[in-house]
């Protein structure tokens, strides 16, 4: 994927040398070979191919009973197996056991609302978004050169780099390799390797040393954050103490939150919109903190954490709220009386709430993506 994405930097850098030089039909090859290699990296991820066996599975409910659907879910549980060190698999896995309950009771219509909450919650990922920017910014380059304004395409080209640039690190970010180093410490853990958990928990450590540099300031601050308690947690593994496990997954769910607001950041910055929208950092720093709750909701059980989570993102939805007004105002009011509600429930998951909680986020990842 990153070669790939490498390669459509160097198309898009050779269509804005064709445009220099006057050669407006050698720009728009370029382009066309840069959207083909854009097409390969979307069909690629494993994301992708996880939706294509959803899509399968819910087209086989319009004709079949959920308990002839179950084979279904092997090609789709092999994939997200592939998936465990890239984006969101935990909360998928919680998805897939959700439609196998649901199976279990031939449930068709629980099974396939199941099914399309599994593929919404693998919606995004850290490369989605400058993906995304980058392919509007060559399609608007490719209008610009059909109306003949050069020196507009070749600036929308300017811009479709930086998107591009960003995909091309792919892994090799930091925050990415703290969040592998993180996975590993939670498998060594589970076999029992504990000198391995020491060895996988000082890498993410200086993985997260890195973070500071070039990062906006709530990332850095985060990260800062949990460098701190990872360092904690260290000490206290030392004399083998209990609940290393639960803290190692909250770890390693902390570390994805901060990758997607990492990347809604940069994003927002590269189309020179950050200093402006207001409204925009508001609900990504919303969005982080909820998606931090999520752990000490359902995982660790850890009810003051919890509760300070959605304290800290009712605070944010506030102050997007006093930003704008009519209709986006009224939902973002009703937004923070629901993730205050959450708070009051903290202590007492069950179904209901597990699925008020997954709405909330959902209906904040859409208004980040509106914004």
């Amino acid at each position: 994927m990153s070669a790939a994405a490498t390669k459509v930097l160097h198309h898009i850098v050779e269509a804005r040398a064709a445009i220099h030089a006057g050669e407006p039909d050698l720009a728009e090859r370029k382009l066309h070979q840069a959207l083909a290699l854009i097409d390969y990296i979307k069909a690629v991820r494993p994301g992708t191919r996880v939706a294509d066996h959803i899509w399968v599975a819910v087209k086989h409910l319009e004709y079949q009973e959920p308990h002839e659907v179950a084979l279904d879910l092997i090609p789709i549980e092999i994939s997200l197996a592939d998936m465990e060190d890239v984006i969101l698999a935990q909360r998928s896995k919680q998805h897939l056991l959700d439609i196998r309950n649901h199976i279990g009771r031939d449930d068709a219509d629980a099974t396939r609302k199941a099914l399309e909450q599994l593929r919404g919650s693998l919606a995004q990922t850290e490369i989605d978004l400058p993906l995304t920017s980058t392919e509007q910014h060559i399609n608007k380059a490719f209008a610009l050169l059909t109306e003949g304004k050069t020196t507009e395409a070749e600036q929308a080209l300017k811009e479709a780099e930086a998107g591009v640039q960003f995909v091309s690190l792919g892994k090799s970010i930091p925050l990415a390799r703290a969040r592998r180093s993180l996975w590993q410490a939670m498998e060594n853990y589970s076999a029992g390797n504990h000198e391995a958990v020491e060895r996988d928990l000082n890498q993410a450590l200086k993985w997260l040393e890195w973070i500071n540099v070039g990062t906006d300031t709530k990332t850095g601050r985060e990260a800062q954050r949990l460098h701190t308690e990872i360092n904690e947690l260290l000490d206290r593994e030392k004399h083998k103490t209990s609940g290393t496990e639960t803290e190692l997954g909250g770890f390693w769910h902390r570390t994805i939150g901060l990758i997607e607001h990492q990347v809604e950041t940069l994003y927002h910055a590269w189309r020179d919109q950050q200093s402006d929208n207001h409204l925009y950092k508001q609900l990504v720093d919303a969005k982080l903190h909820l998606f931090y709750a999520e752990h000490e909701l359902f995982d660790s059980g850890d009810v003051k954490g919890a509760k300070q989570e959605l304290i800290e993102t009712a605070g944010y939805l506030r102050e997007a709220a006093a930003t704008t007004s009519g209709e986006q105002k009224s939902r973002l009011e009703a937004l923070e009386k629901e993730v205050t509600a959450l708070g009051s429930l903290a202590g007492s998951p069950d179904a209901v709430m597990r699925s008020r909680y997954d709405t909330a986020l959902a209906d904040l990842r859409l208004m980040v993506r509106k914004n």
